[in-house]
């Protein structure tokens, strides 16, 4: 519902104003005011989701202001978690900011018809589609987290090795707190790309024997499977830490860019979200 996620969007904006001033200025009075306006928008946003599943009786993830609309409610879920977990209040004011201008997105954005969905929402199996696209939103939200921590790292690096240490060092978690994060956001994240992928190669098969179609948005969403599996099994085997989990944390962040919006440019199956 349009009132609701507008609702959502202005106090996803004041959370973001807020722990973009509170990082700056280190005031917690400002970050208090952010995680407040940040829980409202939360549950509004929750709302506006659920309202649009009931009064359409179609999963809302299949035009681009939905999966915009998701992937920011996915970004929050995700902050939540890291932040009771670590308490790193500078990842706020990275992923805040995107997250208000993706609900500002979806909210500017005209839903199209609803002939594709019902076609596509219905028949054997449909019930793998909202596993394959919810699963897959949470892995590209936990990947975001793992991009912002990557980028911390080689900050916070940058910072030690000049022996330069100002306001971003002061701010950011310490280098064994990021690579925590981003080993963690990482395991998720491979976690559910992996039942994403299963669950829509199911429900490709049960609806017309195929599981793979040589799609781009496929072709991009395994490049990126195998890339953060060599990421995973390098950390945990030969114990990839730091600098270089780094680095490959922002490539396999541009394979997701990629796949989100590259592969739509690129034609194919994948023609919603």
């Amino acid at each position: 519902m349009k009132t609701l996620l507008l609702v959502a969007l202005a106090a996803y904006i004041v959370a973001a104003i807020h722990a973009v001033l509170g990082f700056i200025n280190r005031r917690r009075a400002l970050e208090r005011v952010a995680h407040a306006s940040l829980a409202a928008g939360f549950s509004v946003h929750t709302a506006a989701l659920a309202v649009d599943w009931f009064r359409d009786r179609v999963y809302p993830l299949f035009h681009r202001s939905e999966t915009l609309s998701f992937l920011g409610w996915a970004l929050v879920l995700f902050y939540v978690f890291v932040f009771r977990r670590y308490r790193t209040h500078a990842l706020g004011s990275f992923m805040l900011p995107l997250v208000a201008l993706l609900v500002l997105a979806a909210s500017l954005m005209q839903a199209d018809g609803r002939a594709m969905p019902q076609l596509l929402a219905t028949g054997e199996a449909a019930w793998l589609f909202p596993i394959h696209t919810t699963s897959l939103f949470l892995a590209y939200a936990a990947f975001f987290v793992v991009f912002i921590a990557s980028v911390m790292y080689l900050l916070q690096e940058r910072e030690l090795k000049l022996k330069h240490f100002g306001m971003i060092f002061h701010r950011l978690p310490s280098l064994a707190t990021v690579d925590e994060i981003s080993a963690v956001a990482t395991s998720i994240g491979f976690t559910c790309l992996t039942l994403g992928i299963i669950a829509g190669m199911s429900w490709s098969f049960a609806r017309d024997g195929r599981a793979w179609r040589n799609d781009p948005k496929e072709v991009l969403t395994a490049l990126t499977w195998l890339l953060y599996l060599l990421l995973l099994s390098q950390r945990y085997v030969a114990g990839w830490r730091g600098r270089r989990a780094a680095w490959i944390g922002l490539a396999g962040f541009t394979l997701v860019l990629c796949t989100f919006f590259g592969a739509r440019l690129m034609g194919g199956y994948h023609v919603f979200g």
